[in-house]
């Protein structure tokens, strides 16, 4: 012993964290090479992510960012642990139940499973569920939002007709529990396959040859050709147990979704209208029941197979398409052709009362006040002279042919551009008037393509520059529109000051700019030369941190962020600045209305975009584009200067608003928040209306029968005019409804009977304050014809002196152009006023030179030919021709100078009228000039002498 000699082991050089010294390479470079993995895997989404983080932080919605983040990584998390779970259990079970030996070539020997091949089918099916259960996940977690609404939602306060469930139910809950069943029965579905696999790599399911003169030989029948080796596929008997165990869930999934699917019979189109008929709720309802029994008993069954282990497991799958066919398909089908409907109405009508409830009180139309209007006392210049303010404010512009003026009058510079024109109202000199505006943006493809660069771009040109305002009836001589805010620098009548007039933020928008560079931005083209400055607003994320910048460079695949000098510590990037990719992006829950508006108010331009929560969930109500509920539930105001976002909460009465706040409490304000500059200024929105028209020319009737027999069906009027064929759309008027104590703005559209051409209503929708939201339907009376827009347009086209003075001009190289036909109620009156434009072919200059009206005082039932108060004139200003075709001088206020007239001398024009309309016309010219005097508007006030003067002219020419 003395001479053995014992050796130490030789310990291995280690560092201070425990690596051996020499396995420290090899760690790092699998270090380095799974972070290069990860950067080029997921480098691209972070970067991109960290961009939204950085903008979120900008707008102050961070909260928002937040919540979506973690609602998607736990909805994906437990989608991933869910489906994982069940897929690899099921894998793993298929390999540990595989047989011990497996049938070798000849088929005649067994031999033992290597046990390699063991182990290696558990990694790979182990690996096969991760990735599969990976993708499952990414794909659940879209649905994110579903469960978040699901755990914040908010009770509508009404129940459905036929299970008593809240609205709410059908909204928010059936939505998430069909998500969840949907991925329970795809995860059933893919165990299920895998499986199959597994069993077939392990040797659970044999597949393999045999030839028919062996399967003869074993009593399976004689072979035609003995040759022939066919295909052989055995089960065995743990191969059965399981696979008939998880077709056992999937029925038991099947037998859920059919109890889903008796609920979303709310949401049926097979009977007389939308939602469950008379076969939904009396056979189709018991039937899903039926077949959900035949499910579980499908299931049972199977569950019995899981001991018994029977070849015929598969053909319960036959069974159920069979019962499918069978009763979901051939039994309602004969029973509503057979049963319904030849007793149709008797067996729909309890149902088309729940339709009708339903769709009324989703688009929010049991909330509209119906009246009736006579229509038999004639107006006269009188009953004109006292709804002054709705003469006054007859809009003699069309937005598409003011946009074309504004293009030519005021677009300045090429690159500048005006998009629309949109309608709303201000107080100017003491007087309510409607005016349209449309806010100067930048374009910039208008630039010369040499000036294309990318400084020009993103640096010197960020942002356009002031709006051009018009009241809706104000025309200069030439019969260009009058402008109450004009150019650059901006120019604008008293009470429409704009102290900050520029817009970084806009309709158009750009793919981003720096500011707060060390370049100076373009400005505006001076009289001297163009103007620069830097931009000193809080818009805009800060760029000059390297991050940021590699953030930015990969967002924009550009290295210059990098590579220009401009950007200092300072520097910010303004991106999102479309204001409708800027709120969707920050809130794409809402749908937008397609056209936000302009508001001058405090010295600042801010956009005013109304937004709508809707649902295609709610039972019962018939959908219209896409949607069956629809709330202007939210109005949201940015700031054209700083791209500030301010989401208020305008209707909270709205159940899926009250949810969005609760999932969302950082993104919504009150109401009470808005600033009362911006309230005046709030309009009730034309998409809402237009959808709320068009549901309610059907169901503005409260009998169910009617609504069957569609005895009483409206339809929209048609366009006439610039707006071409189609329903009429939505316009905003100022006037004075009947019986009201003073005007307001207000939304308007004219309905006429289905099939006919003559007007039976129109439904207005009030936007002042006060009144803000209450709809009104105005229904004329039945024994009176009223005409209809196509029919005044008719009359129009046949009067001899319009038609002739048209044909004239249009020999003349000008191009006439008849504008929108616009309904203007007057008490229980209708007038109707149309402009006229002339056009030169050589230039895009349209020029308001004449209005036509046509009254036609309502003829009786027993005297529907009667016309003698038909009248249709056409004269050089609204006010002459109304005081042609009333006989007697009707003062609009407009403040409207005349453009030249030719052949003024028209149809029913008496020569006292037209001098009394001059009379009426200079004194009004006076007065303004005197009140533009005294405010020290000495421009204006030159403007008002020159067109008395020219009104005195004309007087003195009158024979």
């Amino acid at each position: 012993m003395d001479n053995v000699r014992f050796m130490r082991p030789r310990r291995q050089a280690t560092g201070p964290s425990g690596v051996p010294r020499a396995a420290r390479p090899r760690v790092l470079v699998a270090v380095i090479v799974a972070a290069v993995v990860l950067v080029l895997v997921f480098g691209g989404r972070l970067l991109s992510l960290y961009v939204d983080w950085l903008w979120f932080g900008e707008v102050g919605f961070r909260g928002v960012f937040w919540t979506r983040i973690w609602w998607q990584a736990l909805t994906g998390i437990a989608a991933f642990a869910v489906f994982l779970a069940i897929v690899l259990a099921n894998v793993e079970v298929a390999r540990r139940l595989a047989p011990s030996f497996r049938v070798t070539e000849s088929g005649d020997l067994l031999e033992p499973h290597s046990e390699a091949v063991r182990r290696w089918a558990g990694r790979g099916g182990a690996l096969l569920s991760v990735v599969v259960a990976l993708f499952a996940a990414i794909a659940a977690s879209s649905r994110w939002e579903t469960f978040l609404l699901y755990f914040k939602q908010a009770p509508f306060g009404q129940a459905d007709p036929v299970f008593g469930h809240d609205i709410a139910f059908y909204v928010f809950s059936l939505p998430a529990w069909r998500a969840l069943h949907a991925y329970i029965f795809a995860a059933l579905v893919t165990s299920l396959v895998l499986a199959v696999v597994m069993h077939l790599v392990m040797g659970g399911i044999y597949l393999g040859t045999r030839t028919p003169k062996a399967d003869a030989a074993e009593g399976f029948g004689g072979p035609q050709n003995p040759q022939i080796p066919q295909l052989s596929v055995r089960l065995g008997g743990p191969a059965v147990a399981h696979l008939s165990g998880i077709l056992a869930a999937v029925f038991v999934t099947v037998a859920a979704g059919e109890l889903f699917r008796g609920w979303e019979l709310l949401y049926s189109t097979a009977g007389a209208v939308y939602g469950a008929g008379h076969t939904d709720v009396n056979l189709r309802l018991p039937l899903t029941y039926v077949m959900m029994v035949i499910a579980l008993g499908l299931a049972g069954v199977l569950v019995w197979n899981v001991r018994r282990r029977r070849q015929w497991w598969p053909l319960t799958v036959a069974v159920w398409v069979a019962a499918l066919v069978v009763v979901r398909a051939v039994v309602p089908a004969a029973y509503q052709s057979l049963v319904v409907n030849p007793n149709q109405l008797a067996k729909e009508r309890e149902y088309l009362g729940y339709n009708l409830a339903a769709t009324k009180a989703a688009y929010n139309l049991d909330e509209i006040t119906q009246r009736s209007l006579g229509a038999k006392i004639p107006l006269t210049a009188q009953k004109l002279q006292e709804n002054q303010p709705t003469t006054r404010n007859i809009r003699l512009w069309d937005p598409q042919t003011l946009v074309t003026s504004y293009r030519q009058l005021q677009e300045l510079r090429p690159y500048y551009s005006f998009l629309d024109a949109d309608v709303d109202r201000y107080t100017v000199n003491g007087v309510y008037r409607q005016t349209m505006l449309s806010p100067r943006e930048l374009n910039i493809d208008g630039l010369p393509q040499q000036a294309q660069t990318w400084v020009n771009q993103h640096i010197t040109y960020t942002h356009g520059f002031g709006v051009t305002m018009s009241a809706v009836n104000q025309v200069t001589a030439d019969g260009s529109p009058d402008f109450l805010v004009q150019d650059i620098p901006t120019r604008s009548v008293a009470g429409l000051e704009i102290e900050q007039p520029r817009i970084y933020y806009g309709e158009r928008g750009t793919e981003y700019s720096l500011v707060k560079t060390t370049n100076e931005e373009f400005d505006y083209p001076g009289e001297s030369g163009d103007v620069y400055r830097r931009y000193d607003g809080t818009g805009g994320i800060p760029i000059s941190p390297l991050l940021n910048r590699l953030a930015f460079a990969a967002r924009f695949r550009t290295i210059k962020f990098f590579t220009t000098s401009s950007i200092v510590d300072e520097s910010r990037i303004i991106i999102r600045n479309n204001i409708r990719t800027r709120i969707s992006d920050a809130a794409p829950f809402l749908v937008l209305d397609h056209d936000p508006y302009m508001v001058i108010a405090d010295g600042r331009l801010w956009w005013i975009q109304d937004a709508y929560t809707t649902t295609s969930r709610y039972p019962y109500s018939t959908p219209q584009s896409g949607v069956n509920y629809l709330r202007n539930a939210v109005k949201i105001v940015v700031d054209a200067y700083n791209g500030s976002m301010k989401f208020y909460a305008f209707d909270t009465e709205d159940p899926l608003l009250k949810a969005y706040q609760a999932a969302y409490p950082t993104l919504f304000a009150p109401k009470s928040e808005l600033p009362k500059a911006l309230i005046e200024h709030m309009r009730y929105p034309e998409g809402l209306f237009n959808v709320q028209a068009e549901v309610y020319s059907t169901y503005h009737v409260d009998d169910p029968d009617v609504l069957y027999n569609k005895g009483d069906q409206w339809a929209v009027a048609q366009n006439v005019a610039l707006s071409g064929s189609g329903r009429m759309q939505a316009y905003y008027v100022i006037m004075r409804l009947p019986g009201a104590a003073k005007e307001e703005f207000l939304l308007m559209l004219p309905f006429v009977p289905n099939g006919r051409s003559n007007m039976i209503a129109w439904l207005g929708a009030r936007s002042d304050s006060v009144d803000y939201g209450k709809c009104l339907n105005f229904v004329f009376s039945k024994s009176t014809t009223v005409f209809g827009p196509s029919q005044v347009e008719s009359a129009i086209n046949q009067d001899p002196e319009i038609s002739s003075q048209r044909t004239l001009w249009g020999q003349q190289g000008s191009r006439v152009i008849l504008g929108n036909l616009l309904v203007t109620p007057i008490e229980d009156s209708l007038l109707y006023v149309q402009p006229l434009y002339l056009q030169s072919l050589e230039t895009e200059l349209p020029q308001l030179k004449r209005v036509i009206v046509f009254y036609r005082a309502p003829a009786s039932a027993d005297n529907e030919d009667d016309d003698a108060r038909q009248v249709v004139m056409m004269r050089p200003t609204l006010g002459e021709a109304l005081a042609a075709a009333f006989g007697e001088d009707v003062s609009t206020g407009a403040e409207q100078d005349a453009p030249g007239a030719e052949g003024e001398e028209g149809t029913g024009a008496t020569l006292n009228a037209r001098a009394r309309e001059l009379v009426a016309r200079a004194n009004a010219q006076f007065e303004a000039a005197q009140k533009a005097l005294r405010a020290g508007e000495f421009a204006e006030y030159g403007r008002r002498i020159e067109a008395l003067q020219r009104t005195l002219r004309d007087l003195q020419g009158v024979k």
